[in-house]
């Protein structure tokens, strides 16, 4: 519903980076009233349908240093930044 849309938006973490769709989430926080109602369309769709946007399923993936020596790979952890879109997706689940 529109109204979970506005929760879901209301709860994105204004500090998260922007995904490989380059918003952040604190612009589509500014923007939540106005595209709650566009979004509940495009999620219900995609429900309908079950099938997610092939947009949706690209991250930014960014290996983090550990500990350890540095140039074993096995030191890293790999961190994903998925769209701000998606993680909404995910919530309303």
């Amino acid at each position: 519903s529109i109204n979970e849309n506005k929760v879901a938006i209301n709860n994105l973490k204004t500090t998260a980076s922007a995904g490989q769709d380059k918003l952040k989430p604190n612009i589509i926080k500014l923007i939540g009233d106005e595209i709650s109602l566009p979004l509940s369309h495009i999620i219900n769709l995609i429900f309908e349908h079950n099938k997610v946007p092939d947009e949706f399923k690209f991250a930014n993936i960014t290996p983090i240093y550990k500990a350890g020596i540095s140039m074993d790979v096995q030191n890293y952890q790999p961190i994903s930044v998925l769209p701000a879109f998606l993680k909404l997706m995910e919530r309303l689940l």
